[in-house]
């Protein structure tokens, strides 16, 4: 099948809303000299996979853009009253994954850099041949239906996360969740599919309490670590396992969409009186000692103490274990790497703190060396 002989229903433009059928791609040409634009139209046309429509002025193409979804704009960089960049600026702003060409007949390299910033594909010096022209047209309309296919496949990610998540803020709602019992009881429940979830949450949240005391914390802070920790991966229930279990390097889409995980468990767990202090701790696991990290860009103390905890022992755990991509490192590399870590990434307090808490925490005897093997 040929590539642009798909149907996708067009939810990019800001315009009209284009019927699912077969993609016939829309060209608008826009040029002062009549005699340009409906030669370049007529060849487009020839092609019979392409329609057209023609502009003489800036006016005009955005009346087009604003009445009918189009695809790929071709502009001459000298119209009246605009220039061709300052054009595809404000196209692009009314329809999204809009693909742009410019044409000139003066190279400028000023004018090529802002049409590059601008997100203009390509940039074509006149006299062009008919061959060039069509090929970047072809190259511009491959890159739109690309786009088209980006983004409906976010928009229904981001469905499929809003619909799991509204579903677990009504579990949460409706459950009387008070106490650590019950909480753990729920999380057993959800983890059926993926035990191992559970059982990082437990050593993560039993790990996690241990390092408190170390430092000195005692309750309430110490319950609500203990239910933070447990709870600190809550939203990847609303993720797709297509994204979760990735055997490989996320795109910036689906790495986003892991980053929006703590935001959805804070929301959940914020329904649950109970849970609320544990839910400013699943916010800010992923925030950074020196304010690098997400969602708030918190830096030192503006962390919560709980999170700061919970951050060292969740990378711990996640690199002492196995993983689809990776095999587990020994206990001595992770405990470095967090010492690496100290300042940037960690605490270095809270790091200090583990490095006292590990022997406790993992239970190896030093007489027992087959124990010892094993985490090692």
């Amino acid at each position: 099948m040929h590539p642009l002989r798909s149907t996708i229903p067009n939810t990019a433009t800001a315009g009209p809303v284009r019927e699912t059928a077969p993609f016939i791609p829309h060209i608008l040409v826009v040029d002062d000299e009549p005699a340009v634009r409906n030669y370049i139209c007529e060849c487009l046309a020839l092609r019979a996979t392409y329609r057209c429509s023609g502009a003489g002025d800036a006016r005009e193409a955005l009346e087009i853009a604003r009445r009918t979804p189009i695809d790929v704009a071709l502009l001459d960089l000298s119209i009246p009253e605009e220039d061709g960049v300052s054009l595809a600026r404000r196209l692009r702003h009314e329809v999204r994954d809009l693909a742009v060409v410019l044409i000139t007949g003066t190279q400028s390299f000023d004018a090529a850099v802002e049409a590059m910033r601008v997100g203009v594909l390509d940039y074509l010096l006149k006299p062009v041949a008919l061959a060039e022209l069509l090929d970047s047209v072809d190259r511009a309309v491959a890159w739109r239906l690309s786009a088209l296919r980006s983004r409906e496949e976010r928009e229904d990610l981001e469905r499929q996360i809003c619909a799991r998540a509204a579903r677990m803020r009504q579990v949460f709602a409706e459950l009387e969740v008070a106490s650590s019992a019950a909480l753990e009881a729920l999380l057993a429940t959800l983890s059926q599919r993926n035990p191992e979830t559970l059982e990082h949450a437990r050593r993560v949240a039993r790990w996690s309490v241990a390092v408190g005391q170390t430092l000195g914390l005692e309750e309430p802070l110490i319950g609500d670590i203990q239910r933070g920790a447990l709870l600190h991966d809550l939203g990847k229930v609303a993720i797709p396992d297509a994204v979760i279990h990735k055997p490989g390097p996320l795109s910036d889409d689906e790495f986003a969409v892991m980053r929006s995980h703590v935001q959805i468990g804070h929301d959940i767990a914020a329904t649950v009186p109970f849970l609320r202090s544990a839910a400013e701790l699943i916010l800010a696991t992923h925030e950074r000692f020196d304010g690098t990290g997400y969602p708030g860009h918190l830096a030192g103390d503006n962390v919560p103490i709980g999170a700061r905890i919970i951050a060292v022992v969740d990378v711990f755990d996640a690199l002492t274990s196995a993983r689809i991509y990776r095999d587990p490192v020994c206990v001595a590399a992770a405990n470095a790497e967090l010492v690496r870590g100290a300042g940037s990434h960690f605490d270095p307090d809270v790091v200090a703190a583990w490095l006292r808490t590990v022997d406790r925490c993992l239970d190896v005897p030093p007489e027992d060396p087959d124990a010892a093997r094993t985490l090692q």
